[in-house]
C-alpha cells in the first residue's frame, strides 16, 4: 500500500527526532556543501539538500535559520579548522626563526590541500565551492570569504613581508591570492590532467601534490619579492 505525503512527512519527522543533534546538523551541512558546490548558491535547492541529508526542510531553517544561515555555516565550519591549522603553522615558523617563503606557502597551502583530497572528510566539494565564492562578485559570497578569511591571509601577508621588508603590500597580497589559487586549483588537477594526457598522466599522492604546488608557487612569489 502507497504512503500518503503525510504518512511519509511524518516518518520522517520521527526518524529526524530520535537522531542525535549533531548527526542531523552534520548531515544537513554536508548535503548543503556538495548541493552549493555543485549548483551555486542560487541553484542549490533547500528542498534537495532536506532530501540528501534525510531530514524534512524545516529542519535546515531550525538548525540553520535560512539558505544563507546554512551556507554561512557550511564555511565557518570549515574554514574555522582549516585556519588554525595555518594560525599553528606560521606560529611555530615564527618561534623557530625567519621561515622561508616555501615555508610560509607550505603552511597555509597543506591544510587546505590535505582537506580538499581526503575524500572521507567531503573536503573536495568544499574547495570547490571555496573556489566559485572567492571568484564571486556576488555581495554575498565576497562577505562570506572576507569574514572567513581575510584575517589569517593578512598574517600570511605580513609574514611575506617581514622575509622580504623592501616587498610591497600589494605585491604581497597578490603573493599570497596566486597561490592560494594554485592551491585551489591542484585539488582537481587529475580530472583535467587525465583526459588531456589520454590517461597517461602520473597521478601523485598527497605529498607529492603540496610539494609540486609549493615549487611551483614559491618561484613565483621569489619573482615577485626581486621585483619589488
Amino acid at each position: 500500500m502507497h504512503q500518503t505525503f503525510n504518512q511519509r512527512r511524518r516518518k520522517v519527522v520521527v526518524l529526524t527526532q530520535t537522531r542525535a543533534d549533531n548527526d542531523v546538523s552534520t548531515a544537513i551541512l554536508f548535503a548543503g556543501e556538495r548541493a552549493f558546490a555543485e549548483f551555486g548558491y542560487n541553484g542549490a535547492s533547500m528542498r534537495a539538500i532536506a532530501r540528501e541529508a534525510g531530514v524534512n526542510q524545516a529542519m535546515i531553517a531550525y538548525y540553520f535559520g535560512s539558505k544563507e544561515g546554512l551556507l554561512e555555516a557550511i564555511m565557518r565550519r570549515r574554514s574555522t579548522f582549516v585556519n588554525t591549522q595555518r594560525q599553528d603553522r606560521l606560529a611555530a615558523l615564527r618561534a623557530a626563526g625567519t621561515p622561508s617563503v616555501e615555508q610560509l606557502i607550505e603552511a597555509f597551502l597543506r591544510p587546505l590541500i590535505e582537506l580538499g583530497t581526503d575524500s572521507e572528510r567531503g573536503g573536495y566539494a568544499y574547495v570547490k565551492l571555496l573556489a566559485v565564492l572567492t571568484h564571486s562578485v556576488d555581495n554575498l559570497a565576497k562577505r562570506i570569504v572576507a569574514e572567513n578569511f581575510d584575517g589569517i591571509a593578512r598574517r600570511f601577508v605580513e609574514a611575506f613581508q617581514e622575509v622580504a621588508p623592501e616587498m610591497s603590500e600589494s605585491d604581497a597580497i597578490r603573493a599570497y591570492l596566486l597561490s592560494l589559487g594554485t592551491g585551489i586549483a591542484s585539488i582537481g588537477i587529475e580530472g583535467r590532467a587525465g583526459p588531456m594526457s589520454r590517461e597517461r598522466y602520473d597521478r601523485v599522492d598527497t605529498e607529492q601534490l603540496i610539494r609540486s604546488v609549493v615549487a611551483f608557487a614559491s618561484g613565483g612569489v621569489r619573482t615577485l619579492m626581486r621585483k619589488s
